[in-house]
């Protein structure tokens, strides 16, 4: 009785406070508030319920059960005026129960007690679950010198039993085995033996690294299996007793198409129409899903709803043109539509554009009226049921989002009042003035209005996606609202013609000759158009990303706009002023990162695997950075740096210092260039002009940006005097390059590299490179630097290096190595510590950061995988 109180005076309050709120806005979207409902209820269980104890597992979910039941009896209780709020509520914990019900299923298999935080080699049985993705990991530059394959193959298997030690275990569990190189043979279904390395999948390493571990978990991926070889996956004879003839057949069909477009389209365009057609995105390399990302484009070109609706219309005007019969016809679409969306790999987009396809032809069926939010909410309800961690994934946010605002868009052009107003007596009027006037003039005067129509379609999508798109991805890309608009159409042209390429290859693959260059040719025109759109000046911007709350408080402000009972005039414009005020603040917020504390000199030591990258911030407010790049990074892209930078509200870097030219400290310099505001580029002399393939690219972006290019060698000293803050600093600033000589020693890069010495309250920092003999003895016979301070292990911590000689000369009191596997060795903390200093592996613990205070007093900080 309580608790039927209760929601009577829920309901009260919302009358009394909420009397804006059109009743005949909520009658007509009931399904609407049931997805609203369950949304909550599973955002509600991700926030409170982390904990993988049982225990906590089960006291949440036989408490969502009781609150269920608690509603609905309530709801056969209840008056009528207060049964739509109970009816509302009952889904609020039906769906908490459905994602604590996933969790719960997720940490009961038997894998999870055999994982570890490192590599442990094993050999596993199991079930290949779902066709290979490919990964196109090729690279642009000197790609005949990378040692590793071009191609990088992944499987979902469900595991059967694993090898622990001399003894076979029986353990059940879904692992994702990542196999470096090609291997597409393996089909749905198909009994496997794999030999490699099995571990958990990591935590974020550095600060604003994307957690990946949730989307696994939504997979119901327990563990990461990585095999080195194709070889080292045995198929064992027989198929699964599950049911995958379908999937196999459907595994073969995309298999053929992919071939079919390969050979049919040049080597540009063909991973770009196997995305569009096939939903294979990964075929797709890293730079052109960079430009796809700055141009707002990347929805055209990878499997979407938009895909399935051109199809539908496609198939659409062949039923007409065959004049099928309207039911006939309808059966055909549907069936079209779920075959499109098992062969794409049932993704969710393509998931909500097939029930919204079906729901409007049951309506035509059944000769109802459709109501386009309620079948946007059923999508999102069945795909809620199917898997509850949809709700976040910022895909299917986005693509709801943008059909959303499409359809309201397009409701507020239909229902317009003003142009509701005489409407038949100014048509009537408009066609007797355009008989007096030229065809040309009148058929060019209404393209110029349906353009102008969909351009301010657009801009609205645009304008609504934008913070999602960049608290996400961190950009933002106004240039997007034109180059869609100029795109769409070719869109139509290039799917169409890539349907049929797969479709004449059923017959002769000679037959896709014809389409293939169309679809060839559309694509490479649409490339050239996204790559001069990706240099226009403002077209688009990197930056930091707003706080998470803002972006929801931005939507929950728009939401409430569509409630309100003012005029629709002041609503329009309350909103413009809204987004406004909103991209103000959110540039604010985004740039507002953590300062160092007053006088501190901070160095971030970021986990790169096998590379270095250091930031510098300096008690000038200045940032710098010494090295950047990472073993196997052949695209050159700045992933997991700038996502660093940005967490800490940096979008300008006064100067990047390369210590020689192993490209495990250069090659991500063109990725920063692309998305950072950079001053100059510090080398050793001579380094840019080595013979050295992997510079080429360095040389070309360094070019590009015009960036100032300064070489500098032993001696060279940069003094200048603090620019702000308290006047009664003793010392400068001071950056000295202790090594190399201008002349060049007679050695490897290594031996030649750049050592940086940055001194602050008579405490030192020596970041020595790769440094190794002849170039130590040149630097320990320097003067010594002041004991007690901190030193950087030439060489990622190598044992080959001449270790002894450069702690004994530095004496540090904390010594970092940045490296990768190799460097959590217990034989290299044993060998860096003999001199009683403490080490700190990024391998190890992550990131580490290190701060010489106003006062000269030591802080390290290690983010640990968890955070500072």
């Amino acid at each position: 009785m309580n608790a039927l109180i209760g929601a009577q005076n829920i309901y009260s309050w919302l009358n009394t406070c909420l009397p804006w709120l059109p009743q005949s806005k909520v009658n007509q979207h009931p399904v609407l508030l049931i997805a609203v409902a369950t949304i909550a209820g599973v955002l509600l269980d991700s926030c409170f319920s982390p904990s993988p104890s049982p225990e906590i597992r089960a006291l949440f979910i036989y408490g969502w059960l009781l609150a269920v039941s608690l509603c609905l009896l309530l709801l056969i209780r209840a008056r009528p005026s207060v049964r739509r709020v109970v009816a509302m509520l009952v889904f609020v914990p039906f769906g908490g129960y459905l994602h604590q019900s996933q969790s719960d299923r997720y940490h009961s298999h038997t894998i999870l007690q055999y994982l570890c935080l490192t590599d442990q080699p094993t050999v596993i049985h199991g079930i290949v679950d779902h066709a290979p993705t490919l990964r196109n990991r090729k690279s642009q530059h000197n790609a005949i010198e990378h040692h590793r394959s071009p191609w990088q193959t992944q499987i979902e298997v469900e595991i059967s039993e694993l090898r622990v030690g001399q003894s076979w275990k029986r353990s059940n569990g879904r692992v994702l085995v990542i196999i470096e190189g090609r291997h597409q043979d393996l089909l749905p279904g198909d009994i496997i033996e794999a030999y490699g390395y099995l571990c958990r999948f990591p935590s974020p390493s550095n600060p604003g690294q994307q957690d990946l571990r949730p989307g696994y978990r939504y997979r119901d991926l327990q563990a990461r299996f990585k095999v080195k070889h194709p070889n080292q996956i045995v198929t064992l004879p027989g198929i699964a007793s599950k049911p995958k003839a379908l999937h196999r057949w459907l595994a073969k069909f995309a298999a053929m198409g992919r071939d079919e477009l390969l050979r049919h389209t040049s080597d540009s365009a063909g991973p770009l129409a196997v995305a569009m057609v096939l939903g294979q995105r990964d075929y797709i390399d890293l730079p052109t899903r960079d430009l796809l990302l700055v141009t707002g484009t990347a929805h055209l070109l990878s499997v979407s709803g938009m895909h399935l609706a051109i199809l539908v219309i496609l198939a659409n005007l062949l039923a007409t043109v065959m004049r099928l019969p309207v039911r006939t016809k309808i059966i055909c679409i549907l069936l079209f539509c779920l075959f499109y969306t098992s062969l794409t790999g049932a993704r969710p987009p393509v998931i909500r554009a097939a029930v919204l396809v079906g729901v409007c032809l049951a309506s035509v069926w059944l000769r109802r009226m459709n109501q386009p939010i309620n079948a946007l909410s059923v999508a999102a309800l069945m795909l809620i049921l199917m898997n509850p961690g949809n709700v976040l994934n910022v895909g299917v946010q986005l693509s709801f989002l943008a059909v959303t605002t499409l359809v309201l868009c397009a409701r507020k052009v239909a229902h317009d009042p003003v142009c509701a107003v005489n409407d038949d007596q100014d048509k009537r009027l408009g066609e007797l003035i355009d008989t007096g006037r030229s065809r040309l003039l009148v058929l060019a005067e209404r393209l110029g209005k349906q353009a102008g129509l969909l351009l301010w379609f657009s801009c609205c999508v645009t304008v609504i996606c934008m913070p999602l798109v960049w608290h996400h991805f961190h950009v933002v890309s106004p240039i997007s609202v034109l180059v869609n608009l100029l795109l769409a159409p070719c869109l139509m042209l290039a799917l169409g013609s890539g349907v049929l390429v797969i479709v004449m290859g059923l017959f002769h693959s000679s037959l896709g000759i014809i389409p293939g260059w169309v679809c060839s040719r559309t694509l490479e025109w649409m490339q050239w158009v996204m790559s001069v759109a990706s240099d226009v000046p403002f077209g688009h911007a990197w930056l930091p990303a707003p706080p998470g709350y803002w972006v929801a408080i931005f939507y929950i402000f728009l939401a409430a706009s569509f409630f309100a009972s003012c005029p629709d005039r002041w609503i329009r414009c309350i909103r413009c002023i809204w987004v406004g005020i909103w991209i103000s603040i959110a540039y604010g917020l985004a740039i507002s990162g953590r300062n160092a504390p007053d006088g501190t000199l901070e160095a971030t030591f970021l986990d790169v695997g096998h590379g270095t990258c250091v930031v510098l911030r300096l008690p000038s407010n200045e940032v710098w950075m010494y090295d950047c790049g990472r073993l196997g990074n052949e695209s050159y892209s700045s992933a997991g740096i700038d996502r660093a930078l940005w967490s800490m509200g940096i979008t300008r870097l006064n100067g990047i210092v390369l210590s020689h030219a192993d490209s495990d400290h250069f090659n991500a310099l063109p990725g920063l260039l692309k998305r950072f505001h950079v001053n100059c580029v510090i080398t050793p002399p001579g380094m840019l002009g080595e013979p050295e393939s992997a510079l080429i690219p360095i040389r070309k972006v360094i070019e590009h940006y015009q960036i100032e290019l300064w070489e500098t060698h032993g001696s060279a000293v940069w003094s200048q005097p603090l620019k702000s803050g308290p006047s009664d600093y003793p010392f400068p600033q001071t950056f000295q390059v202790l090594h190399p000589p201008f002349t060049r020693l007679a050695g490897s890069d290594n031996a030649n590299s750049l050592v940086l010495h940055l001194c602050w309250r008579g405490r030192s920092m020596i970041l020595p490179g790769d440094l190794e003999p002849p170039g130590t003895a040149m630097l320990v016979n320097r003067p010594r630097p002041n004991a007690g301070g901190i030193l950087m292990a030439p060489h990622h911590g190598s044992l080959r290096m001449d270790a002894a000689s450069v702690l004994e000369w530095a004496r540090p009191r904390e010594t970092i190595v940045s490296g990768g596997e190799r460097a959590s060795k217990p034989e290299v903390l044993e060998m860096l510590s003999v001199h009683g200093s403490d080490v700190h592996v990024t391998a190890i613990v992550g990131a580490i950061r290190v701060q010489i205070g106003n006062q000269g007093e030591v802080r390290v900080q290690e983010w640990n995988f968890a955070g500072w």
